[in-house]
Order: structure tokens, then sequence, then C-alpha cells
């Protein structure tokens, strides 16, 4: 029997690029709102990063010189600090007399369970018994504003001090820490009652680098 040949399917023709659909380009309003999120989040972010890992400060007066001048720009890390011996932190303080707010920057000397002791005769520090290596430090005349080898007393050293001596001793709270400014004649810190040792909780961050001119500090 014989068989009629079976008609062959046609496909349909690939649409050629021509003849594609073409995608309706975007109105003005809906790149704008593209912009306008992508910026929402990127606020976010920074947000996020300058709360909780890192802050930014302005030094305020001569206590730090000469390692840090009045009106630089200092990065701090705040996330998961620990202070440590020699670090530069930030802290709040509480002005009673005032009863207001303030912000400090000094330098972590001893941490809390140590012993500190200043022989203002001698200029030298010694924490739990050793010589803590104060190359940092300077000594100025607080009317001169000139270079001198002798710690001034007076306005500096309050409770712990003995005038007989000129030996001030402390054992810091654990929890606390001693603070000082390298500026050592011109510093209200932790030699005086006003600031006393400062709770760890009160720091704000320790500084990582100085923004202007940038140093970075370990």
């Amino acid at each position: 029997m014989n068989e009629e040949p079976m008609n062959a399917r046609e496909e349909p023709a690939a649409p050629t690029p021509d003849s594609a659909p073409q995608k309706a380009p975007r109105s003005l309003s809906a790149v704008l709102f593209d912009y306008v999120e992508l910026f929402a989040w990127a606020l976010f972010v920074v947000m996020i990063v300058f709360t909780f890992l890192f802050r930014v400060c302005r030094v305020d007066g001569q206590s730090m010189e000469n390692t840090l001048y009045e009106n630089q720009m200092l990065l701090l890390r705040s996330a998961f600090y620990k202070p440590e011996q020699d670090d530069i932190v930030v802290f709040h303080l509480t002005d009673s007399d005032n009863n207001m707010e303030k912000t400090l920057v000094k330098r972590v000397i001893a941490l809390g369970g140590q012993d500190v002791m200043i022989d203002t005769n001698t200029a030298t520090i010694t924490v739990d018994g050793v010589v803590y290596e104060d190359s940092h430090s300077v000594l100025k005349n607080r009317s001169t504003d000139a270079i001198t080898d002798q710690y001034e007393v007076w306005g500096l050293f309050f409770d712990h001090f003995d005038s007989a001596t000129g030996v001030y001793r402390a054992t810091v709270p654990e929890g606390c820490v001693f603070v000082m400014g390298d500026n050592r004649n011109n510093s209200k810190d932790s030699r005086n009652p006003t600031v006393g040792f400062v709770d760890e909780r009160c720091i704000l961050g320790g500084v990582v680098l100085r923004l202007r001119p940038f140093t970075v500090f370990h």
C-alpha cells in the first residue's frame, strides 16, 4: 500500500533583532528613586559604622601637647575596645560643678588593680614597681609654656599625694584606668579628684589615628 508522504511541520521563524520586544525606557522618577534608595542605604551603613565601630572627635585644649594639639581631629575605635597601658583614650566626664558633660582625651598610664607612684622630685612614674617609659610626656611651665624638668604640684595633685615627700601613690580600682595628659604640668586628669579614676564604661574609644596631620597610633 502506497503511503502519502507526511507534510513537514513548519516551525515559526525565530524573531529577528528588529522584531524582539523592546523594554520601555524607565521614567525619571524611577531612576531618582533608585538613587535615593542607594543614598539611604549608604547613609545607614555610615551611621552604623560611626556609631558602633568608629567615632570622630576633636581635640579641645592643650593637655596632650606635644602629641596632640587643639582642634585636631581624631578617629576612635569604639566597638569591642578594651583599654591598654599607653593607649590614648577619649571619655565622658560629668562636671558636677557646672552640671554638664565633658569629653576628654588622655593617655592610659595604669589599669585596674595596678599601683601607681609618681615621684615629683625625679619626675618619674612607676606602675607596679616598674618605671613607666614616659617618652611621650613634656614638662612645661604653666605660666611661660617653657620646657622645664620639674613637676608642678599646685592644682594637679590632691588625694593620695604626700606633700612632705612629693610622692603620689594610689591603687587603681578594678574596672577603672588611671589617665594623664602628655603635657604633664597642664593637664587635669586622674591626679585631680574632679577627674579621678576613669570608669571603663565612660570610655568612648581608643585613638587609632589623627586625621590631620595624618598619624596612626598603635
